[in-house]
């Protein structure tokens, strides 16, 4: 999905020096998780987002611009009880439920989020596994939730594997570039070789 900003956060993001965080909605059956990657609890938005012990990381963010689903990785902290249970609970808790992460700005003297966060993804959560480190001293191990764009999901919406002519007008009335797609594909043609037109041309 493409990111508008503000003026505010644009001024704030050509300054010389500026923080970033992230904002991470997961709306389980059993509840709401709204966490952030700054390291204490903060809150935006008219809610708290609870702090490092929780989120790890959010994997990198971007643009789609050929229908081809958006795919996003959220790294959950496995020291946490809760994490655990999450990806070893029921799938019918989070698979296909929505996820909604943001970008927020910091000023980097207040530590105070700047302006509005910006939205940069929409989607549902698919299915977490679990990483277990390779077995270094340093190497701890994690919760990953999948995630990906809940337009092209076929679990979701089937229809989105093909559109036909009614829901392309809806969309772009008068143009008909698949006006003929459904006699295409009922009545299918018999299409000759080279070699055979000419034989039969005699």
């Amino acid at each position: 999905m493409t990111a508008i900003t503000t003026p505010e956060w644009d001024a704030t993001a050509a300054g010389p020096t500026h923080g970033l965080l992230n904002l991470v909605e997961m709306q389980f059956v059993s509840g709401t998780l709204r966490l952030t990657t700054f390291p204490v609890d903060v809150p935006a938005m008219g809610q708290t987002w609870k702090g490092l012990g929780f989120l790890g990381e959010v994997g990198q963010l971007h643009e789609s611009e050929d229908g081809a689903a958006e795919k996003l990785d959220l790294t959950l902290s496995h020291v946490a009880e809760a994490n655990l249970a999450l990806a070893l609970g029921n799938t019918s808790n989070y698979q296909d439920r929505p996820v909604r992460v943001w970008v927020a700005l910091l000023d980097a003297s207040t530590l105070q989020i700047v302006g509005a966060p910006i939205l940069r993804f929409a989607g549902v959560m698919d299915r977490p596994r679990i990483e277990r480190g390779d077995g270094s001293a340093d190497a701890t191990g994690k919760v990953v939730m999948e995630c990906l764009t809940a337009s092209y999901n076929p679990r979701l919406n089937p229809a989105a594997l093909r559109m036909n002519n009614a829901q392309h007008q809806a969309r772009h009335p008068g143009e008909r570039g698949f006006e003929q797609v459904a006699s295409l594909i009922g009545t299918p043609f018999v299409w000759l070789t080279k070699a055979q037109q000419q034989y039969l041309a005699g």
